[in-house]
């Protein structure tokens, strides 16, 4: 069966890279992302399935896209998560398949999940201080969240710590941040906080990157490296093995070079992370369509993906309103990353 041509969208960017959020439910409740009382949760019939995540991957990686991440919500609360890694690893398109978890739930999940064949990990870790993590995620599970992360590095993952930035951040944790990638062997990278982030968008909670980035050159010398199609801008650190990534999607968007689309919990095809356009692939998997039936609502899909996100003419002057809505913008809730 002869490969089909690549994705590629109205401006020339080929899409290669896929993230498949797994569920829709969270056990944290960080503030940037939604209410402590929690949202209104897709019932569960409604996510994708094993065979159908594998049938449409192997439908989308005849197209070349050859990198995967499963994200959330957070993944780990699906009890098949293993048998997801393992079903996607044989897929000969699937060159990479890394996952993004809170990590509360990792200490007891490496090793099974590195046994099924996941290639690298992304654990999100908004503080290095047990309170101020306390207070950011409302969750008391900071103890475990760092086992997690020891229980990666010891499975031998790869692995990548996300931190969203708040304003209020302390200098000295930024710094603290940065010295774990001194020590170890890992990517630290921080994230400014966006819309993307879920329900919890607040412009004034902003804290820009480029003053982050400034506080660590302060006391590091850092080594830039290539960034490619990368949403991070990484630097090595001359003082250890490990290195630092900066994330600015708002202040510094890096639309020009995005090679990503997202599926979601209940199957739905997003061109870009900030845009709520979407076509839906779960009925026709379900139903019975073709190959050739699913591509082609994919190659629609990709053909409206949008030049930049609507964000950047204001990226800090958008404000949610009372029903939800972002002005400049639709509020777009998406959790995982």
């Amino acid at each position: 069966m002869a490969d089909w041509q690549p994705l590629v969208d109205s401006f020339g960017r080929r899409i290669n890279n896929l993230r498949i959020s797994l569920t829709d439910r969270c056990n944290f409740r960080c503030v940037y992302c939604m209410p402590p009382e929690g949202l209104p949760m897709l019932n569960k019939s409604r996510f994708l399935t094993i065979e159908e995540i594998v049938r449409f991957v192997r439908v989308v990686g005849r197209t070349g896209i050859s990198r995967y991440r499963l994200t959330g919500g957070e993944p780990l609360l699906r009890a098949d998560i293993p048998d997801i890694v393992r079903a996607l690893k044989c897929v000969p398109a699937v060159e990479e398949l890394s996952l993004t978890t809170n990590g509360s739930r990792l200490a007891e999940m490496a090793v099974p999940l590195r046994e099924a064949g996941l290639d690298r990990i992304n654990v999100s870790l908004d503080s290095v201080d047990k309170r101020r993590f306390e207070s950011v995620t409302l969750s008391g599970q900071y103890d475990e969240v760092r086992r997690g992360i020891t229980a990666a590095l010891d499975a031998g993952f790869p692995v990548k710590l996300n931190m969203v930035v708040l304003k209020g951040l302390p200098d000295d944790e930024i710094l603290r941040f940065v010295r774990m990638a001194v020590d170890h062997d890992i990517e630290v990278r921080f994230l400014e906080f966006m819309p993307l982030c879920g329900e919890g968008w607040e412009p004034d909670m902003v804290y820009p990157i480029t003053e982050v980035r400034e506080i660590v050159r302060a006391h590091f010398r850092l080594e830039p490296q290539g960034r490619g199609d990368k949403t991070a801008e990484t630097y090595g650190i001359d003082a250890g093995p490990g290195t630092v990534g900066f994330i600015a999607s708002l202040s510094e968007p890096f639309c020009d070079s995005c090679s990503r689309m997202r599926l979601t919990a209940d199957g739905k095809i997003r061109p870009c992370l900030f845009s709520d356009y979407e076509m839906p692939v779960g009925e026709l998997l379900r139903g019975g369509a073709s190959d050739e039936e699913l591509l082609g609502v994919v190659r629609t899909a990709v053909a409206n993906k949008p030049r930049g996100n609507q964000f950047v003419d204001a990226p800090f002057g958008t404000r949610r309103k009372d029903d939800g809505q972002v002005l400049g913008g639709p509020f777009i809730r998406t959790v995982g990353g």
